[in-house]
């Protein structure tokens, strides 16, 4: 199973600012309940926060990778969000986040979860996928340079 499998182009959010992780978490929230993925946005974005306050999701190189489980989700979601003039997520390497991968599902999918972490931090690491994205016009394009970018993580 591929990242790319797993996203719905539809489900690619970008935005260009925000004051705040609370306020991306609350617009991102309302996205997801916009498109039918989520059906308490609030609590949605309680939860984000929640996980955000434990410990920065950021993973350095101007990504993060925020995942929450919930029985709002009927299945496992995979989305990428473009922040195009950055945002502060208390990186450890002080840099702004500019592409957020989010794990959205309910209990049972911990281990896919985990799987899906583990290739977003090496697929950030070790390409330049970052780059690409902020620079991409587009849902099309972000979807593309994720094709490009993936590969098999089982």
């Amino acid at each position: 199973m591929n990242l790319i499998e797993m996203l719905n182009k539809e489900l690619i959010y970008i935005a260009d600012t925000f004051d705040d992780t609370d306020s991306y978490y609350a617009g991102f929230s309302a996205f997801l309940k916009e498109k039918g993925e989520a059906g308490d946005a609030d609590k949605i974005k309680r939860l984000f926060i929640k996980r955000e306050n434990i410990h920065s999701t950021a993973i350095g190189k101007g990504a993060a990778a925020p995942h929450i489980y919930s029985e709002e989700f009927s299945r496992f979601l995979f989305t990428i969000s473009l922040i195009r003039n950055g945002l502060d997520f208390k990186s450890s390497d002080k840099g702004e986040v500019y592409v957020v991968f989010s794990i959205m599902s309910d209990e049972r999918d911990v281990p896919r979860h985990l799987k899906s972490l583990a290739h977003i931090a090496r697929m950030v690491e070790t390409t330049g996928i970052i780059e690409e994205i902020k620079k991409a016009g587009s849902k099309d394009e972000i979807y593309s340079i994720l094709s490009k970018y993936d590969w098999n993580f089982q």
